[in-house]
């Protein structure tokens, strides 16, 4: 009854609503086939594992692989190791710039009780004079003397420092607020200073066992410039051997 009535409403209309008639029903004779068409599509992807309209998706069985991380010593050094060459910065942000007696004084007290430790120093921190001391294959540790004024390390020499230390080599930074400033900018950290914390200081029970600190004396008071960082602000890891907590 419904082909007939479809039929019957072609052959009545006038001429021209058949075209639009015969469009209505062209245009429904195409949604068919291309509904047809996707009904298709969809059972074959059905069969294929896909999903189609909330249908569970079936995927092949993923196998997955454990990552360790094994940490080893780069070098197996005794507790009472002490460098036999040190770097020391004394350049032009620094109060050793130009200074020969002040250098030749930390010169002393970094090589006190170890009069065969070498200290070398250089003035600049390009790129080629860090890049020299930190491909240097017999020293393993440069020292920074606290900063006047906040040093200007371009990019590849920040990438060298944190290389050099990566490889397990040691920076030792002696304090100073644009010290920490330059500590945040090459390895990221968020150290907060502290813009004085009054003495005495503490040796940490829980970390200074087994270290070199361990024969420090307990308690030292306040001497000199005191530069503290929060503890709160230390990044994941890092260690406090004197604090004013004693913890």
């Amino acid at each position: 009854e419904e082909s007939l009535s479809r039929l019957a409403l072609v052959v009545m209309a006038p001429a021209s609503s058949r075209q639009v008639v015969y469009g209505l029903v062209g245009s429904l004779a195409l949604a068919l086939v291309l509904v047809a068409l996707t009904g298709m599509q969809m059972v074959t992807d059905v069969q294929q594992g896909g999903s189609v309209m909330g249908k569970e998706l079936i995927v092949p069985e993923q196998q997955t692989t454990e990552l360790k991380a094994v940490w080893h010593k780069l070098r197996n050094q005794a507790m009472d190791f002490y460098p036999d060459r040190i770097w020391l910065y004394a350049g032009k942000e620094t109060a050793l710039w130009g200074r020969g007696k002040q250098i030749g004084d930390l010169k002393a007290l970094l090589r006190y009780g170890h009069y065969e430790t070498q200290v070398m120093t250089f003035t600049s921190l390009d790129i080629a004079p860090v890049r020299a001391v930190c491909w240097d294959p017999h020293t393993h540790v440069i020292v920074f003397p606290p900063f006047e004024e906040y040093p200007d390390v371009h990019a590849i020499a920040r990438t060298d420092l944190r290389h050099y230390v990566a490889t397990g080599n040691n920076l030792v930074f002696l304090g100073g607020f644009a010290t920490m400033g330059l500590m945040n900018d090459i390895f990221g950290f968020r150290l907060k200073a502290e813009v004085y914390q009054e003495g005495p200081f503490y040796r940490s029970p829980r970390y200074a066992p087994g270290t070199i600190f361990e024969t420090l004396p307990e308690r030292i008071g306040e001497i000199g410039q005191i530069y503290g960082t929060k503890i709160g602000s230390l990044p994941p890891g890092a260690r406090a051997y004197y604090d004013t907590l004693g913890d």
